[in-house]
């Protein structure tokens, strides 16, 4: 079964002529409205499911499944023979409430290897929305005004200072893109036990330890750590209140990672600039965010578009599922299998 790799499964069947690869899109979506589960594809109009018993045989009848969010609940207790699930997208959280996570099923992710790129573009126009103004000027606009006053706050980015909590694939880009637009980037990983200088684009890398430290010279601060259960709810009112108040705090990795309590505070309190949030507390799981994300202007809310490239399959998605399957096949270690005792 492999739902998020599109309609065109030819490239895997490509690989080895002993695999027969089925199209669960249609069992997939069926089932998630079924159930009540959120979920931002609807089967299409036409398109006729699987009877349930169908898909209790394909899920009994695989060896490897291929999904994305929501994981089904109770994918390990209906498919016994599986060995190997990957989850397309970065989020191990995501696996959390799958009875896959206590099984002995191997798991991998799309972690650091999908949407990297088009994350961190979506980071660097948070950056300039607010470097420039444009919240200001957004509001300006929509009153009727033209106020030129908003260009005496409006600052070029070349030597400020980028904060970023993560440095994976995604903090990786970040930092990439920062240095190219002359930043100063600060970055901290949670595998460091001392400091780092001039380290995957970043001027100083920094252990977990040091994320105070790292709030107080930044100017923009960005998550782009895994939700685990050491970081959840690791963003609260010490991290607010050591950033200074001309900073901008910026959210692509999950809501739960922030408490978002003390984030209100911060922004009313004007402790912090504002705010870009890709992603709210219960999202994945369809609830609406709060009214003061949807209000003020300090606030730029997307609906988890981050990752988001254009039409048609993604092909770093695809090459990293070719690769796989190749060392699946050959008996080697998989690429981004999750460590569940780290958390991802």
């Amino acid at each position: 079964m492999a739902p998020p790799l599109g309609s065109d499964l030819a490239f895997i069947e490509a690989l080895d002529p002993r695999m027969k690869v089925v199209d669960g899109n249609a069992a997939y979506l069926a089932e998630l409205e079924e159930r009540g589960l959120p979920s931002r594809r609807k089967l299409a109009a036409g398109v006729i499911a699987p009877s349930p018993a169908v898909r209790e045989k394909m899920l009994s009848d695989a060896d490897i499944i291929v999904t994305s969010h929501p994981v089904l609940p109770d994918l390990s207790r209906r498919a016994p023979r599986v060995k190997w699930m990957h989850h397309v997208q970065a989020g191990v959280s995501n696996l959390w409430a799958s009875d896959l996570w206590e099984s002995d099923v191997m798991l991998t992710t799309g972690r650091g290897s999908v949407g990297t790129t088009s994350i961190a573009e979506y980071v660097m126009s948070g950056v300039l929305y607010f470097s420039r103004g444009f919240h200001e000027s957004v509001v300006a606009k929509q009153q009727g005004q033209m106020d030129h006053t908003t260009r005496d706050r409006m600052a070029t980015v070349k030597g400020a200072t980028l904060g970023i909590i993560g440095l994976g694939g995604i903090g990786k880009e970040v930092a990439r893109l920062g240095k190219a637009l002359g930043m100063r980037v600060l970055a901290t990983r949670r595998s460091l036990h001392e400091e780092l200088r001039d380290t995957d684009n970043a001027d100083v890398v920094m252990p977990a330890a040091g994320l105070l430290n790292m709030a107080q010279q930044s100017d923009f601060m960005v998550f782009c750590a895994q939700l685990t259960r050491e970081t959840q709810g690791l963003i609260d009112r010490r991290l607010f209140e050591a950033m200074k108040p001309t900073a901008v705090f910026i959210n692509v990795a999950r809501g739960e990672v922030v408490n978002e309590d003390d984030l209100v505070a911060a922004l009313r309190q004007g402790s912090i600039r504002g705010a870009v949030l890709d992603v709210y507390a219960g999202e994945l799981e369809g609830q609406p965010p709060r009214s003061e994300f949807l209000e003020w202007p300090q606030v730029l809310l997307t609906p988890h578009i981050s990752a988001q490239r254009g039409s048609g399959p993604d092909q770093a998605m695809r090459e990293l599922m070719k690769e796989n399957l190749r060392r699946y096949l050959a008996g080697d270690p998989l690429l981004n299998e999750v460590d569940r005792a780290r958390g991802y």
